[in-house]
C-alpha cells in the first residue's frame, strides 16, 4: 500500500473544533439511536451450545481452568513472554473480578490436566470488572494494561453508571449572540471536551469508578501496580498499546462516555506516570465528512459508539481502525496521537448474504495483508427482529420506544397517507376501523407522525425509510408527543414502503422473525478502488470496490439459517462472532484462490474459526460445507465436545521442546484458557480443507 493511499487532503480532527456542531446536533436530533453500552453487548444468559461437528486445523495442546470464577465470566486473553493474561467480567456481585496469569509452558506440560498453571491473580478495584487485557514491553518492563468498568449493585450492574449517561451538549447563546456550550455532564463536571478523562465525574468515591490500570509483570508471579484506576470515564472497555517509530509507547482506548467523544489516547512511555493526551470521536469526524451514508442506527441494538481499537504501522504511519458499531469501521492516522487525522469510514451493505437488512454492530477489527485489508466483524446477540406480514410476504421491521408495544401484533388495511405525516392536516382521516397509516420518514419526530395517525383514527402506523437512507431498519426514538401516543407502530425499509404504497393488508405487524447473527467482513484498505471476483464461484465475473468497501465475508451457516440455531433460534447458544486476530506468519502471502492471509476468530458457541482471504471463493452451504463466504475460505474449526463459548483470541509464539512454535490462545467464557496449534496437514472428510488439495 503506497504512502499516498490515504486521502492527502484529510483534515485534522483537532481536539477543540466546535464551529460546525450546531448542524451536527440538529441532524442528531432526528437520529433514533439507542445508546447500548459495549458491556451490555456482551451480556447473555444463554448457556446452550452447538454440539461439536467437524473439527480440523486446530489441535489442543494446553488448558487451564484458572481455578477461579466460571460459567460465562471469563473475558479477553493476551500474552507476553510466555505468560497469558485472562480477564473476568462481573459475577454478578462483582466480588471476584480480576485478571488471572498463567504460565503457558506449564499449562502445555500439564496437559491433558487442565489446572495448575495459574501463577497469580490480580483483583479488580471494588465494584469494577475487567473487560480487556493487553501486555507490552516498555523499556526493561513487561507492562499489563487492564480496563475497568463499573459493576455490582451500586453501579447499575453495567459499564455505564447514572453519572455518565450523556447526550450531545446543547448549545445556548450568550448575551452577545455567540453560541457557547452548555454544561452537559459529559463524563466530567463542566462539559468541556478538553477535560474529559481529567476530572472526576462525580462518582462519590473511587469504588466502581472505572478507567485503566498498569501493572509491572516483569515477574508475572508477583505483579506490581504502576498506575491504578487512571482516567475518569466511568468505564473503559478496550485498549490497544503500540510503540511508535520515535520509541514512545502510546495507548488508544474506548471510553464509556456515550456522547460521541469516546476514542482517547494516553502516553504510557513512563508507565508509572501515564499522560492523558486527549479524546476524539464521531462529533469531530462529522466535520471531516464521516458517516455521510446516513447509517447512524439500525437493528435491535441501534447505537453509535467506539467499541474496540487496533493499530498497525502501515507504510511508516501508525494507522488505527475503530469499530464504531452502527457507524461502521473508522480509520485514523494516529502517528501523532495528540492530533489524530480522520481518514475514512466504511458503509454496511444494504443486506446480509441472504438478503435481509444489515444489522450493523461493528464490534472488532484488525488489519491484514500489509494493511491492504481490514478484517472485522459484527456482534449481534439478538437473531430475531420485528417483522411485518404484508399481503402474505414477510418484511423486516423496527419497533418504537413509545406508544403501545408492537410485539403484541396488530393488523389491518395499510393506507398510504401521501407524505410524512408531520401534522394531522397531512394525514387523511381513517375511513374504517382497523386501518394502519403508512407515512414516509422525513423532517419531523417519529412520535409526531404516530400522534397524527392516532388523531385521525388509525389503529396503528407504519413509517417507511426515505430513499436517501434506503432499506436500513431502526428503532424509532420518542419525541415531544411520545407520551400522548397510545397506538402501536413499526418502521420498515424504503423498498418495503414502496411495495406497501401499492395497497394491501398487513396480516400481522410486530411478530418476531429470524434476522441472523453477527458475522465477519473483509474491507478494502488500499486507498483506492480494487477489483475482486464478484459473488459467484471462480475468478469471473469481477466487481470494483472503493476504499473501505466490502470485498468479502464469512458466516457459519448457523448464523444465517434459522433452523440451525434450534428452538427460538437460540437453543444452541450465542452464535455471533466476537474477536479476530491475524496470523502474522501469513500476512505477506499474496491473496489467491489457493492461499491467502490467515485470521483466527473467536465465535462464542460456534467455537474457534480459521479463515483465509482467498479471492474467487464463493460458498453457500450447498455442499454442506457449513458456511457462507465470498472471497473468504474457512480453513479450520474447533468446537469442544461439551460445547464452547469463546470470547478472546490471541496469537503468540512459545518454545516447545527447544523449538519456537506458533500458538493460538482462546479464552472460553465458561472453561478458561485454551492453547492450540494450527496446521493444514490434517485429513478431514467432506468439503473441508485448508490446503489446495480439495477445491
Amino acid at each position: 500500500m503506497s504512502s499516498s493511499q490515504h486521502n492527502a487532503a484529510a483534515r485534522r480532527s483537532g481536539y477543540p473544533r466546535r464551529s460546525w456542531i450546531a448542524a451536527v446536533l440538529g441532524a442528531m436530533a432526528l437520529m433514533a439511536t439507542i445508546l447500548v453500552a459495549p458491556s451490555a453487548a456482551h451480556e447473555s444468559n444463554n448457556d446452550g451450545h452447538i454440539p461439536a461437528n467437524t473439527n480440523y486445523g486446530f489441535e489442543v495442546i494446553g488448558r487451564d481452568t484458572l481455578e477461579g470464577i466460571q460459567d460465562g465470566k471469563y473475558t479477553d486473553v493476551w500474552s507476553l513472554n510466555g505468560f497469558a493474561y485472562i480477564g473476568t467480567f462481573q459475577d454478578p456481585e462483582c466480588t471476584t473480578s480480576g485478571v488471572f496469569i498463567v504460565d503457558m509452558a506449564q499449562a502445555i506440560e500439564n496437559y491433558p490436566d487442565i489446572a495448575g498453571a495459574t501463577v497469580a491473580e490480580i483483583k479488580s478495584p471494588p465494584d469494577t470488572r475487567v473487560n480487556d487485557v493487553k501486555a507490552i514491553t516498555i523499556g526493561d518492563r513487561d507492562v499489563l494494561i487492564t480496563t475497568e468498568e463499573p459493576c455490582g449493585a451500586g453501579t447499575n450492574g453495567g459499564a455505564v453508571s447514572d453519572f455518565n449517561i450523556n447526550k450531545p451538549c446543547p448549545l445556548t447563546e450568550n448575551e452577545d449572540g455567540v453560541e457557547v456550550e452548555k454544561d452537559c455532564n459529559r463524563a466530567n463536571d463542566n462539559g468541556r471536551k478538553g477535560d474529559i478523562g481529567r476530572r472526576d465525574p462525580g462518582a462519590g468515591d473511587k469504588d466502581g469508578r472505572g478507567g485503566i490500570s498498569l501493572w509491572d509483570v516483569t515477574n508475572p508471579a508477583k505483579p506490581t501496580p504502576l498506575a491504578k484506576s487512571f482516567l475518569y470515564f466511568g468505564g473503559v472497555h478496550n485498549t490497544y498499546p503500540w510503540t511508535s517509530a520515535d520509541g514512545s509507547t502510546y495507548l488508544i482506548g474506548t471510553a464509556d462516555t456515550f456522547d460521541f467523544f469516546d476514542t482517547f489516547f494516553v502516553d504510557i512511555s513512563n508507565p508509572k506516570k501515564p499522560e492523558f493526551l486527549g479524546i476524539t470521536g464521531a462529533l469531530d469526524w462529522f466535520a471531516e465528512g464521516a458517516f455521510a451514508d446516513g447509517q447512524f442506527e439500525t437493528g435491535n441494538s441501534a447505537g453509535g459508539f467506539n467499541h474496540d481499537v487496533w493499530v498497525n504501522n502501515i507504510d511508516g504511519r501508525d494507522i488505527a481502525v475503530v469499530p464504531y458499531w452502527d457507524f461502521g469501521q473508522v480509520t485514523l492516522d494516529v502517528t501523532d496521537p495528540t492530533n489524530p487525522i480522520f481518514l475514512g469510514d466504511s458503509t454496511f451493505p444494504e443486506t446480509d448474504p441472504l438478503g435481509r437488512p444489515y444489522e450493523g454492530n461493528a464490534h472488532a477489527a484488525t488489519f491484514g495483508a500489509g494493511g491492504d485489508i481490514i478484517v472485522g466483524g459484527d456482534e449481534d446477540f439478538d437473531p430475531a427482529g420485528l417483522a411485518v406480514s404484508f399481503n402474505g410476504e414477510n418484511y423486516a421491521a423496527g419497533g418504537a420506544n413509545f406508544g403501545a408495544s408492537a410485539n403484541d401484533g396488530f393488523a389491518g388495511d395499510v393506507i398510504w397517507t401521501g407524505g410524512e405525516g408531520c401534522s394531522t392536516a397531512e394525514v387523511p382521516a381513517a375511513t374504517a376501523d382497523g386501518q394502519i397509516a403508512l407515512m414516509q420518514r422525513g423532517s419531523c419526530e417519529f412520535s409526531t407522525k404516530a400522534f397524527s395517525a392516532q388523531e385521525q383514527g388509525y389503529d396503528g402506523y407504519i413509517v417507511a425509510n426515505d430513499a436517501a437512507r434506503g432499506d436500513a431498519i431502526l428503532t424509532m426514538a420518542p419525541g415531544a408527543t411520545a407520551d400522548d401516543v397510545t397506538i402501536p407502530g413499526v418502521f420498515v425499509g424504503f423498498g418495503t414502503g414502496e411495495i406497501m404504497k401499492e395497497g394491501g393488508s398487513a396480516d400481522e405487524a410486530g411478530f418476531l422473525d429470524f434476522d441472523g447473527w453477527g458475522y465477519l467482513r473483509v474491507m478494502n484498505n488500499t486507498g483506492g478502488d480494487v477489483t475482486v471476483p464478484d459473488q459467484f464461484p471462480g475468478p469471473t465475473p469481477t466487481t470494483t470496490i472503493g476504499q473501505l468497501g466490502e470485498i468479502g465475508y464469512y458466516a457459519p451457516a448457523e448464523t444465517l439459517e434459522a433452523g440451525l440455531g434450534g428452538e427460538n433460534f437460540t437453543e444452541f447458544g450465542d452464535l455471533t462472532m466476537h474477536n479476530v486476530e491475524p496470523d502474522p506468519t501469513t500476512q505477506d502471502i499474496e491473496p489467491m484462490f489457493t492461499q491467502g492471509p490467515r485470521f483466527f476468530v473467536s465465535w462464542y458457541s460456534l467455537g474457534m474459526r480459521a479463515i483465509e482471504y482467498r479471492p474467487g471463493h464463493f460458498h453457500d452451504n450447498s455442499r454442506g460445507e457449513g458456511s457462507y463466504s465470498w472471497n473468504v475460505h474457512e480453513v479450520g474449526r474447533f468446537i469442544a465436545e461439551d460445547g464452547s463459548n469463546f470470547w478472546g483470541v490471541h496469537v503468540d509464539t512459545v518454545n516447545i521442546d527447544g523449538e519456537d512454535q506458533q500458538i493460538i490462545l482462546g479464552s472460553d467464557r465458561n472453561t478458561g484458557l485454551w492453547i492450540f496449534t494450527f496446521g493444514c496437514d490434517e485429513e478431514v472428510e467432506g468439503p473441508f480443507y485448508c490446503d489446495d488439495s480439495n477445491d
